[in-house]
């Protein structure tokens, strides 16, 4: 498969001076005027700073589970906001498609990954000159790429991801040369887009508890910036914990209570005595049948996660890239 990015011939005029060809002219990186192209260093170690996910191509090997192991499993942006979630703006590569609650985190498509120039000279280029950082800038391209094409599929995703608020994508890109550039980058096959491209998205949940066993950091990603949040964010386990302990504390204290009682109520003891124990037994039923729903939860997830590990059927093959 040869990539045809949209031609900037086809959009605004001034991008193409940013890929001409014209030898008295230094061509710079579209979108980055300060960045020259002959400049090889700083242009490698940008790009690989822009786009590749160093942590979790580390995790690659665990990724699945995490999420499901599938590069499809990318919600349509107008499926976004069915689900009710914010679309936040992010430029770190690590953070694209990871979902914390009722927000996901996107990354702006930059606008040299839809520059023809930029593709031939290079990534596709034989003679390419980034050296060892050309692979992983590559394959973190492609398959970044390839994420906007699951998440722009419809028209709707498309004119939401236009909007001024979020302008997720160039305003020189029209619908139709989208589709057209979709349709090509739907191709890409997992074995040429980098190991965290091999999945969609990824809850930051699971992800700041499982990399402090897979990277030995204590979170992937900070969520709570202040002591405060933090903290507040143990009060319902625990307001709940010590109510569980307050009713079976309050149950054995009246259950030890009626045997003090007068002879006149005597006639209610064994009534006291059934409401205490009813009470206890309902309470530690209460806690058992939610650890056994919290059990069975989890190893749900580790059924479909194995399932989709080790059941997986034959990947689509597509046309291997050329230059």
């Amino acid at each position: 498969m040869t990539v045809e990015p949209v031609s900037e011939d086809d959009a605004v005029n001034h991008l193409a001076s940013y890929t001409t060809n014209d030898p008295g002219h230094t061509p710079w990186l579209p979108g980055y005027p300060d960045l020259e192209m002959d400049k090889v260093e700083l242009l490698s170690a940008f790009l690989a700073d822009d786009l590749e996910c160093k942590e979790l191509d580390q995790m690659s090997d665990c990724l699945w589970l995490l999420s499901t192991q599938s590069s499809e499993n990318i919600s349509q942006l107008h499926r976004q906001r069915v689900k009710g979630r914010e679309i936040i703006l992010t430029e770190e590569p690590k953070l694209h498609l990871i979902w914390f609650y009722d927000k996901i985190h996107i990354k702006p498509m930059p606008r040299y990954l839809l520059s023809r120039s930029f593709w031939q000279q290079l990534l596709l280029d034989p003679q390419q000159p980034l050296a060892l950082r050309h692979n992983i800038i590559l394959t973190s391209a492609l398959g970044f790429l390839r994420s906007y094409a699951h998440l722009i599929r419809y028209e709707s995703d498309f004119r939401i991801a236009k909007d001024n608020t979020l302008a997720l994508i160039p305003d020189f890109v029209s619908w139709e040369q989208w589709r057209l550039l979709r349709a090509q980058v739907l191709v890409v096959r997992d074995e040429e887009v980098s190991a965290r491209f091999r999945f969609g998205e990824i809850r930051l949940t699971r992800l700041n508890f499982y990399c402090k066993f897979l990277l030995f950091e204590t979170y992937y990603y900070r969520t709570h910036r202040q002591y405060g949040d933090y903290f507040a964010s143990f009060y319902p386990s625990l307001l709940f914990l010590f109510g569980i302990i307050s009713i079976m504390l309050g149950a054995m204290q009246l259950a030890a209570t009626v045997e003090q009682l007068d002879e006149q109520w005597r006639c209610l003891l064994g009534l006291f005595r059934m409401f205490s124990v009813v009470t206890m037994v309902i309470t530690f039923l209460l806690l058992a049948t939610l650890l056994v729903l919290f059990a069975i939860k989890i190893t749900n997830e580790w059924i479909f996660a194995l399932r989709c590990r080790y059941s997986r059927g034959p990947r689509k093959s597509g046309t291997r890239l050329n230059p």
